[in-house]
């Protein structure tokens, strides 16, 4: 016996209904009515949309120019989680799912979905008549060949691989799939935007060799298409002419898509003044991550607008529990007791608008945000830390830290957090490196004491991936692990919290396999003639336009 999923994100999902290409959310409880109401609540209002809509009509541009961070190594969404190439890459492709304003799950390409009483049998149904850029309809064997190397080649994937037993295709728009375990984060580890679960024609997955899939098989569903890329010079994406929206309200990443320029054009600039100058003279209509010093320039400038990206990441210590001081909880509880997040932050960066200082894994305007242990964070008492650090074997050895100028915040950070660990005892050996080295380095437990680290907006605790024993500083504990089983199996979302809320007190804050600092939000600028443009976390251009 199989029951509808309702769509909130990592909780049941709500089963919608769309018909063809194009269709709405047509719910089929109370409940998911509800939900829809709240995601349409979240973004524009149906009126607000519609004004939206009626202003890009007649401020259609030709096109939009984005100045991005760098060259992106590839543009196949499955080999890599390097942004610039996932923030290109959902112009083109889509998922079965994606997240609204509130980072719930929503379908994307999914028309409705069941999931049987266990949690281990889902099955998909297709939204039908939906094409692809080279003009084929998108079916179920597309879907079932981009799934299998979605798993094989990403992260996210993997986390899915571990428990999936098999991908089965019942018709031409019917994908099922089965599980070796129960879980309810399925769809949102497809829906998630980075390292996105993109669905190619299955000619796509079939060129695709060692580097990943060629550009001239870079094709999607999305409402831009590729069009050239010249390494160093630009990615050109032009609009997709029989793009097959959705008809919900536009809210995040879900509902229906709007494209307003006949072309978007995505240029690597590796200076951010050199993007944020760009933007103020019209050269570009977008920069994105600039440094948050020259969030005053940009406010005083007649041409362009701060934009704070909220929430963003947070940066962490991680501690290597393999080998070394920290093999011993009580040292790292030690480490916990001393540190002042309040300094560090500040010193990182700067302007409060840019940092919050929080306890929690999950970000405030996120579902499962949690306070479980609180009274463990920011503590700064530097007496509880040299009594714990007491109670070890530690005798004033190396405590080797590595970190990096590639990102200044890791760098600041660890110079105050230094001091106050000095302050508390440890005898800190501060390695300044660069990031590729670091990447190398984490990996072998007998090199470092701790690393300089951050964690990338998450959709849900339970797939979070450093709390994966095999992940650098070797989390390693079945109690931790079987805690996580139970958080992926349990559908109520109330059971959920009460879940989340104990490991994140237990085992997170009390075990301190990592310490995360605070959260840090992003700035970015934008044309004033950019409207309509939405301030999340994974930056996108359509519904959004230029006004004359």
């Amino acid at each position: 016996m199989k029951r509808a999923l309702s769509m909130g994100l990592a909780a049941i999902m709500i089963a919608i209904s769309v018909s063809g290409c194009g269709g709405g959310g047509k719910t089929t409880s109370p409940e998911s009515q509800a939900v829809t109401e709240n995601s349409q609540g979240a973004g524009e209002s149906q009126t607000e949309g519609n004004q939206a809509e009626e202003a890009a009509d007649s401020n259609m541009a030709e096109e939009l120019k984005v100045a991005v961070i760098g060259e992106p190594a590839t543009l196949d969404v499955h080999m890599t989680s390097a942004f610039i190439t996932q923030e290109i890459g959902y112009h083109i492709l889509e998922g079965l799912y994606t997240i609204d304003a509130d980072y719930n799950t929503v379908p994307m390409l999914a028309q409705d979905t069941t999931v049987s009483d266990d949690n281990t049998h889902y099955t998909i149904k297709l939204r039908q008549g939906v094409k692809f850029h080279n003009g084929k309809e998108m079916t179920s064997e597309d879907v079932e060949a981009s799934l299998k190397r979605w798993v094989e080649k990403t992260s996210y994937g993997a986390i899915l691989g571990k428990i999936l037993d098999k991908i089965e295709v019942t018709d031409s728009y019917t994908v099922e799939l089965y599980l070796t375990e129960p879980s309810v984060v399925v769809t949102t580890l497809l829906a998630f935007p980075n390292q996105q679960g993109g669905i190619y024609p299955k000619e796509s997955i079939d060129a695709a060799g060692e580097k990943g899939i060629p550009e001239e098989y870079i094709i999607g569903t999305g409402p831009y298409k590729f069009s050239e890329h010249k390494p160093d010079q630009y990615v050109k994406l032009e609009k997709f002419e029989e793009y097959c929206a959705r008809e919900e309200e536009p809210s995040g990443h879900g509902g229906r898509k709007t494209a307003n320029f006949q072309q978007l054009t995505f240029v690597p600039v590796s200076e951010d003044a050199v993007r944020k100058d760009g933007v103020s003279t019209g050269e570009y209509h977008f920069g994105e991550q600039i440094s948050t010093d020259m969030y005053d320039l940009v406010e005083m400038d007649p041409n362009s607008e701060p934009v704070v990206i909220k929430p963003w990441w947070w940066p962490m210590m991680v501690l290597n529990k393999k080998e070394g001081v920290f093999a011993d909880v009580k040292a790292r509880q030690a480490l916990l007791a001393c540190l002042d997040m309040e300094e560090c932050m500040k010193a990182a960066f700067g302007n409060e608008l840019f940092y919050r200082i929080d306890c929690s894994a999950m970000f405030q305007e996120q579902p499962l945000y949690s306070e479980g242990g609180k009274e463990m964070y920011n503590q700064h008492d530097i007496e509880k830390a040299k009594a714990l650090l007491a109670e070890t074997d530690y005798n004033g050895e190396p405590v080797v830290w590595y970190t990096t100028k590639d990102y200044p915040y890791m760098y600041k950070i660890a110079v105050v957090a230094s001091q106050q660990m000095k302050d508390a005892g440890f005898n800190v050996d501060v390695q300044v490196v660069d990031w590729a080295t670091i990447t190398q380095v984490r990996n072998d437990p007998s090199a470092y004491n701790i690393f300089s680290g951050a964690t990338t907006f998450t959709p849900d605790p339970g797939v979070l991936p450093h709390l994966d024993g095999t992940w650098p500083g070797w989390w390693e504990n079945e109690e931790k692990d079987q805690m996580i089983v139970e958080l992926n199996a349990e559908a109520d979302p109330e059971k959920r919290q009460k879940i989340w809320d104990e490991f994140q007190e237990k085992w997170m804050w009390g075990d301190v396999p990592f310490i995360k600092m605070g959260d840090y939000f992003l700035l970015s600028t934008r044309s004033k003639n950019l409207k309509n443009f939405d301030e999340g976390p994974f930056t996108f251009f359509w519904n959004c336009y230029l006004e004359k």
